[in-house]
């Protein structure tokens, strides 16, 4: 046989079921506040990953024309495409910085 509650444990034990719930609702809205963190800052990451792979083409490019204008044997013409193709991938990662 079970002792009936007193009006005060009643009280603390709804007390208590609103905490619980409290709880619960809360937990639920922090995870998906890290999911969406989380998602965001992979896409963020993913997008300067890719600038920055942009960039390095960029950088070979420079380094092959800067190369060529030191040999012997330079052909303006393609030292001009290899600058213009460099300014070209830097303005991408550009326009993909600005995107993010």
């Amino acid at each position: 046989m079970t002792t009936p509650l007193t009006a005060l444990e009643r009280d603390l034990l709804a007390c208590v079921e609103r905490l619980v719930t409290a709880c619960e609702v809360s937990a639920k809205e922090l995870s998906g506040l890290e999911e969406r963190s989380t998602t965001r800052m992979q896409s963020q990451m993913d997008g300067l990953a890719a600038c920055v792979s942009v960039l390095i083409q960029s950088q070979v490019a420079s380094v092959d024309a800067l190369n060529g204008l030191l040999s012997e044997g330079s052909n303006y013409g393609r030292l001009r495409t290899q600058l213009e193709t460099s300014l070209k991938l830097v303005k991408a990662a550009e326009r993909q910085l600005k995107q993010n």
